[in-house]
């Protein structure tokens, strides 16, 4: 029995991109990664701008051909057994691509039924379907002409195309993109339903928060190479982010005490920056709260001058990507 929907096995890519007629030099966008996703879950691909997340998402959507390594998605070989992973995959690469502007959204689905085999009788009947599935059903909105869609109509219809042969695996490459809050919460929605009725979902995407809501686990590549990978609540113990302390201090003061701090707790990092004669202070600390407020009371004992204002917070999976990936902030 197949454990994993998707393996990714030390996967190298290389490109030489043209300007013109002249080649540039050699890009490595993918060098030697590996990652492997459970059946059923969704397992999110951050990192930025230029990692290698959508060259990996259209190498195991079988659009490219690794340079070495092995992609397998539901056992079979991405590149030896193409055709085979092609049905049973759903990509989504682009909301704005793929559709006929002149034809409604009904009628683009129905094209595509049709195209991948479908009588006219089911492919009406399926893209009914999903069209419902997606809720474009609401105020007929699947009647309209595609050019009238909105970015968030366009991002349910290709979810909708996606899900058009009822796959065992989504590729979704930053579906959320440019959507506005509704529209992103009634995505993310229906790829939590997707996961629970069992299908595998491999996504991209930039808003940590989002990612943190839906996916069970991330892999972060930067420069082509994975620099982190496991679960979220895993991933941030391994990375020492227990909980985060705040600190408001005043500048008089502030370095004795921030050097207390420091002394007295298990600190991965440190951010300081000042500002009117005011210091604010962000410590990643591996103790658990309780020690973190006995070493505050005992520290305020002794000196409560400085201290302005504290507070503590678990950190968050953009805490665990910054640490990884340090000033790359997460992009499309």
């Amino acid at each position: 029995m197949v454990k994993y929907a998707i393996e990714v096995l030390d996967v190298r890519k290389t490109y030489r991109p043209r300007v013109g007629l002249r080649s540039r030099s050699v890009v490595e966008a993918l060098k030697g990664v590996t990652l492997r996703v459970r059946k059923g879950t969704i397992h999110a691909l951050l990192g930025p701008n230029g990692a290698g997340k959508t060259t990996l998402i259209k190498i195991v959507a079988t659009l490219l051909a690794p340079d070495s390594g092995a992609v397998y998605v539901g056992g079979y070989d991405a590149v030896k057994e193409a055709s085979r992973v092609r049905e049973i995959i759903g990509v989504v690469l682009d909301v704005s691509k793929g559709f006929y502007g002149s034809l409604t959204g009904f009628q683009n689905l129905v094209f595509y039924g049709l195209l991948k085999g479908f009588s006219m009788e089911d492919a009406r009947k399926r893209a009914r379907e999903v069209i419902e599935l997606v809720g474009l059903d609401e105020q007929s909105a699947f009647k309209k002409p595609y050019f009238s869609y909105s970015l968030g109509m366009r991002a349910k219809l290709s979810l909708a195309k996606a899900l058009y042969t009822d796959p065992e695996v989504l590729l979704l490459d930053e579906p959320t993109l440019g959507l506005d809050v509704p529209s992103a919460m009634e995505v993310r929605n229906m790829l939590v339903e997707s996961a629970r009725a069992g299908k595998t979902i491999l996504v991209t995407g930039h808003n940590m928060r989002e990612i943190e809501e839906i996916a069970e686990e991330v892999t972060i590549i930067n420069r082509g190479v994975v620099v982190a990978q496991g679960g979220i609540q895993d991933l941030k113990r391994s990375l020492g982010l227990v909980n985060i302390l705040y600190l408001k201090l005043r500048e008089e003061g502030s370095g004795k005490y921030l050097t207390h701090i420091e002394s007295s707790l298990q600190v991965a990092r440190t951010e300081v920056s000042r500002s009117s004669g005011e210091v604010a202070v962000r410590v990643y600390v591996r103790d658990p709260r309780d020690k973190i407020m006995e070493t505050i009371t005992r520290i305020l004992g002794e000196d409560p001058r400085p201290l302005i204002d504290f507070s503590i917070a678990e950190p968050s999976l953009e805490d665990a990507y910054l640490a990884v990936v340090g000033g790359d902030r997460p992009r499309s």
